[in-house]
């Protein structure tokens, strides 16, 4: 080939590859037309101006059927190749856009198990095979909102607090709060009641968990409520509150779904009234990612 006919790959067009394997699929230039949705003679000068830029005859006629030369052959072997990439390429970015792919970060603070998030994250992915979620822990919600704010997380879940005024977020549920004792617990001389009025509940003594945790909010209930909670132990991990009651250190409100069953050692008794709090799925203001507005939208649909 002379300096003079030298080609750079890059001027031909994916279409121009497309329609060369639709060619030589469908044997003749009136049915590949047809099957591209253009004219036999668009068709033909498409040929024309890649076999022109390539200096290759692609396809010799064989009576009334295109049939690939040796070169073309080989040549569309590449260009199949070419083009399934391509539609790949195009079928993860049209994913992308309508959420159905790509990964989102949410930033939980302990407990969050025993919320609606994995009620949520189970409605997002449904139908979703590409789409990944990360899950940043936490220890609070109030690392959660800096989180966000930081930008290292789309989403946070969160007491429904009053909301910041450079947030916004929607409602996804309620905490449900049991209190959890020892089982074999008798306090004050009696055995304690498999039900338990707030306003008494300043009794006990109190394992609590670390600041923007269900446990500490719970307390702060518990004072609104009239009753004077005395915290014996602070900041301790979520993974320890359990220990910490069965081995008789004190009494801790924790979420419902929390409880283990199968422990033996712990009781947990229903209080009067209930006590919950609300939770929000927190995030910036302004326009969301594809994947985020899935989210969003699906924790709206869970709390209809």
């Amino acid at each position: 080939m002379s300096d003079d006919h030298r080609w750079d790959p890059m001027e031909i067009s994916s279409r121009l590859l497309r329609q060369c394997v639709a060619i030589a699929d469908a044997g003749t230039m009136s049915a590949a037309a047809q099957e591209l949705g253009l004219s036999p003679s668009a068709l033909s000068r498409a040929l024309a101006r890649f076999e022109e830029q390539t200096q290759l005859t692609v396809f010799r006629r064989q009576g009334s059927r295109l049939e690939p030369t040796e070169v073309g052959r080989d040549l569309l072997r590449a260009a199949r190749r070419v083009v399934t990439d391509l539609d790949l390429v195009s079928s993860v970015a049209a994913d992308a856009a309508g959420g159905r792919a790509g990964t989102i970060t949410i930033a939980a603070p302990p407990g969050a198990a025993g919320s609606p998030l994995p009620e949520l994250i189970a409605a997002a992915l449904r139908g979703r095979p590409h789409l990944t979620v990360d899950i940043e822990r936490v220890q609070s919600s109030t690392e959660a909102v800096e989180s966000l704010r930081a930008g290292r997380c789309e989403l946070a879940l969160v007491p429904r607090l009053a909301t910041p005024p450079d947030l916004a977020g929607v409602h996804i549920g309620r905490h449900e709060l049991t209190l959890i004792i020892p089982s074999a617990w008798i306090h004050k001389g009696r055995i304690v009641t498999d039900d338990h009025e707030l306003r008494w509940l300043g009794e006990f003594p109190y394992v609590a968990g670390r600041p923007g945790t269900s446990s500490t909010h719970a307390m702060a209930r518990l004072r609104r409520a009239g009753a004077r909670p005395r915290a014996v132990v602070t900041n301790a991990p979520l993974a320890s509150i359990h220990g910490l009651v069965a081995a008789g250190v004190g009494a801790a409100i924790v979420t419902k779904k929390s409880v283990p069953h199968n422990d033996s050692q712990i009781r947990a008794i229903e209080l009067r009234p209930p006590l919950d709090y609300p939770l929000t799925l927190m995030h910036r203001p302004g326009e969301q990612s594809p994947v985020a507005q899935v989210f969003l939208e699906s924790a709206v649909e869970l709390d209809g």
